[in-house]
């Protein structure tokens, strides 16, 4: 199922960039 694919491509790219976020904070 593609839609459910193209999900969690975004997902996963909406959590990377929390990862991100956080770790940037905590590096402050």
């Amino acid at each position: 199922n593609l839609t459910l694919y193209m999900n969690k491509v975004r997902q996963a790219k909406i959590t990377g960039e929390i990862i991100e976020i956080v770790s940037g904070a905590e590096a402050l």
